[in-house]
Formats: structure tokens, C-alpha cells, sequence
């Protein structure tokens, strides 16, 4: 008889059934060697008063490595729980844009209590990069770095990264300065490898790595990243003083930041809302978005009752309304979408939205024929009406057409205004494609009904 085997049990399988018999030495043990983004997810599985009492069963360094990694309702929820020495403790082992981060989050008087209490230096470093906007070069830098006078030499920058190593950590790049502190050059880590000991250092810096200006967005710094394939970049002032580094790791974050910012905001969704939030928080960032919405979809319900008239003397006409507005907002929504991504890759901008608006505006028209001679045909054979085909053909067009067009304008409109692109796009967009929809379709089955009878 064959013997069966027994499915192993999944690491957060093992931790409920250790955290059940209240083994404290065994989930230590279990923890000891793994990476703090593992345990963060755990944590993020467990009820609220579980996370609490792993967490604290975590040493200092550790925790300041795992707290950075969880959602952020279970970082709220641990934060809440800490004393203030607790949470002094475990910021003080941050770096120092870490350390920003964190003290952001907290309340004021959270704030007060452990600024007061890290290291003065420190604190200072932290209060002056909290003085930055959170979406700037300033806002996601660390002042943590290794930098040498343009007079060093290679032996002098390996001098520096060796004393440098336990108090930086990922040391990719050496800025060069002068003795005013501005900016020279960077020499990537590699260069000082491969290069004689007493060479100048400023005969290997890097003329193709940039530095970027502290009140820089933070979507073009991400952007040259990706441009220049950088690991990290410096941060200067107006004088080309040196402040800071950005690494890449930073902009990972920043990425998936804005990318969850767009999705959300073109959804009428805050950026920290998720499906863990309490209910009433929920229901109080979501709520004014719906009203919104409620008031936009009165304009359809105003648009179909001018046509009431016109509905009675052709009730089949209901059965295909739903399909011009829908459609219409299905192609407004791919190109608004495009246009919103486009506008934060930098791919398009003003100079170039013309040629981009026209592109979409003949895809919207294409699209529209295709579609509107397919549901034209399939009205006609289905109700045997061939002016309902027309009617419903002709509408469709239209409809695709300008749910096109108006899904692309308003991007531009809301950068224009300089405001976020993605905010409430999609409720403005469908608004637009019903009211319109419903405008085109109605009116002109109310003009043939007239010319025919």
C-alpha cells in the first residue's frame, strides 16, 4: 500500500501553531534568520494583538528593518502600541530618510518625544529633511554618504568607504567635492576597484552619472534613474552644495508609490486607503467622491428625460442605450489611461500632446466605425428595423469618438490647472460618456423619427 505523503506546513502554518502553545524562544528561533520583508508579511497575516506581541518579541535592530517593511495599517497599529522610548530606540537604528519617514507618520506629540530624544545631530538631519516636500528629491534623500575632496586619491576614497562601512550602508557611488562642499563629480564603487591606488580621484569621476536639484519631483528623479541606469544619485542645493544621495531602493518605493497614487486617484480613492482600513475612515474618504459621482450621473438621468417622448414612440431603443454609453466610456477609459501613464513617464507633455491627442482622436474614429457597423447590423437583424441599425451605428461613432477625445483632454486639462492628472479622472470621464451618449443616440433617433413620419 502506498504511503501517502504528508503536505508540509507553510512558515505561516508553523508560526499560529507556535504563537498557539505561547512558544516565545521558538518563534525567535524562527525569525533569527529570516529577511525582515519575510516576517513583515507574516506579521501583516496575524490579528491585531498577535502582531503586537511579535513584534515586540523582536530585537531593536531588527524591528527598525521590519517596521519599514509592513502595511501600513499594521505599522499604525504597532505604533500606537509603543512607548516612546520603544519607538526612540527602534528610529535611532534608521537611516536618516527612513527616520524621516517614520517620524512623518507620527502624531505631534510622538514627534516632539522622539526628536527630543535621539542624538542631536541626528535630529537635526531629521528635521531638516522632514523641511522638504515628502514628493521632491529633498523629501526621499538620506544624508548618509561618502564623499572626499577633489584632492584625494583613490587610496584616500578607499580609506574613506572602510571607515564609512558600518555606519552606511549600500555605498554604490563617492562624491567628490570641493572644499566648499559643492559637488564635483561621482566615482562609482567599481572605478575604485579597477584603478591604481594612488591615482587622483578626480580623474575617474563619472562625467555621465548627474546629480539632481533638491526641489526636483520625485517622478523625474525616478525618471533619470531609469534613464541612466543609476544605483544612486546626489542631491544639491542652488549652489550645487552636496545635501544628500538617493538610492534605488528609494525609488523602488517612490514608484510603486506613484504608480498606487494614479490608480487610486483616478478611482477617487485617497493613496492610503486599503481593504483593511477601519470603516469609518473608509466611508468618510470615499463618500464625498460618490456624492460627486451622484450629482455628474444627474446629467444623464436630465439628458434621458428631454427624450421621454421620443422613447415612447420607440421603447427598443432602451435596449441599446446602455451599449452606447458603455462603450463610449470603455474607449475613454483606455485612452485616458494611456494619457495619465504617458504624462508620469514623461512621455508626453505639452509640446508633444498635440500630435498625441491627434493619434487618439483617429483611433477613436476608426474604433467607432468598427464597432458602430457591427451593433448597427446585429439591431437591424435583431428588431428588423434597418433605421434602428443606422440610428444605433451612427451613435456609436459619435460616441467612441468623443469618449476618445474627452478621455484624452482631460489629463491635459487637469495638468493645465496644475493639478494631479488622475485626479477623479474617471468619474469626470464617465459622467461625460453617458450624458453624451445617451445625447447622441437619443437625438438622433428623435430626428429620424421626425423625418420619417
Amino acid at each position: 500500500m502506498q504511503k501517502i505523503k504528508q503536505k508540509e506546513p507553510t512558515t505561516l502554518e508553523t508560526l499560529k501553531d507556535l504563537i498557539s502553545r505561547n512558544r516565545e524562544f521558538d518563534i525567535i528561533d524562527l525569525f533569527s534568520d529570516m529577511h525582515p520583508a519575510d516576517i513583515a508579511d507574516l506579521i501583516d497575516e496575524l490579528d491585531e494583538e498577535d502582531r503586537l506581541h511579535l513584534f515586540s518579541l523582536l530585537e531593536v535592530e531588527k524591528a527598525s528593518d521590519v517596521i519599514l517593511e509592513l502595511s501600513d495599517t499594521s505599522r499604525e497599529q504597532i505604533i500606537e502600541d509603543l512607548s516612546n522610548e520603544q519607538l526612540t530606540d527602534i528610529i535611532e537604528e534608521m537611516e536618516s530618510d527612513d527616520k524621516a519617514d517614520i517620524i512623518a507618520e507620527l502624531s505631534d506629540d510622538q514627534a516632539k518625544a522622539v526628536l527630543d530624544a535621539i542624538e542631536p545631530e541626528e535630529s537635526e538631519e531629521v528635521k531638516e529633511l522632514l523641511s522638504y516636500p515628502e514628493d521632491t528629491a529633498g523629501g526621499i534623500m538620506q544624508s548618509e554618504l561618502v564623499s572626499i575632496r577633489q584632492g584625494a586619491t583613490i587610496n584616500d576614497a578607499f580609506q574613506a568607504v572602510a571607515n564609512a562601512k558600518d555606519e552606511i550602508e549600500n555605498i554604490n557611488n563617492i562624491f567628490v567635492v570641493d572644499e566648499e562642499e559643492r559637488l564635483v563629480g561621482t566615482v562609482p564603487l567599481q572605478s575604485l576597484i579597477t584603478t591604481r591606488r594612488f591615482t587622483p580621484i578626480v580623474d575617474v569621476i563619472d562625467r555621465d552619472i548627474p546629480s539632481v536639484p533638491v526641489d526636483m519631483d520625485q517622478e523625474e528623479v525616478a525618471r533619470l534613474f531609469k534613464k541612466y541606469d543609476l544605483v544612486s544619485i546626489g542631491v544639491v542645493d542652488a549652489q550645487q552644495h552636496l545635501l544628500g544621495r538617493i538610492t534605488i531602493d528609494d525609488i523602488m518605493d517612490t514608484v510603486q508609490e506613484e504608480t498606487s497614487e494614479d490608480i487610486y486617484r483616478i478611482a477617487g480613492l485617497g493613496q492610503d486607503d486599503t481593504v483593511f482600513n477601519n470603516t469609518a475612515a473608509s466611508i468618510k474618504k470615499r463618500l464625498p467622491w460618490l456624492y460627486l459621482n451622484l450629482v455628474t450621473a444627474l446629467a444623464s438621468v436630465l439628458v434621458i428625460s428631454f427624450f421621454e417622448d421620443t422613447i415612447k414612440m420607440m421603447v427598443a431603443l432602451v435596449f441599446f442605450m446602455p451599449v452606447v454609453a458603455g462603450l463610449g466610456g470603455n474607449a475613454g477609459s483606455q485612452t485616458l489611461t494611456l494619457i495619465v501613464r504617458g504624462m508620469a513617464l514623461g512621455e508626453i507633455t505639452f509640446e508633444n500632446a498635440r500630435r498625441a491627442l491627434v493619434r487618439q482622436v483617429a483611433v477613436g474614429i476608426a474604433n467607432g466605425v468598427a464597432v458602430g457597423i457591427v451593433i448597427g447590423l446585429i439591431a437591424w437583424l435583431w428588431k428588423g428595423i434597418p433605421f434602428l441599425g443606422l440610428i444605433l451605428g451612427l451613435a456609436m461613432v459619435i460616441s467612441i469618438f468623443a469618449g476618445t477625445l474627452v478621455g484624452a483632454l482631460i489629463p491635459l486639462a487637469l495638468r493645465r490647472l496644475k493639478l494631479d492628472p488622475a485626479l477623479g479622472s474617471h468619474i469626470f470621464l464617465t459622467a461625460f460618456t453617458d450624458a453624451f451618449g445617451f445625447l447622441s443616440f437619443l437625438g438622433l433617433a428623435t430626428i429620424f423619427i421626425k423625418l420619417l413620419t
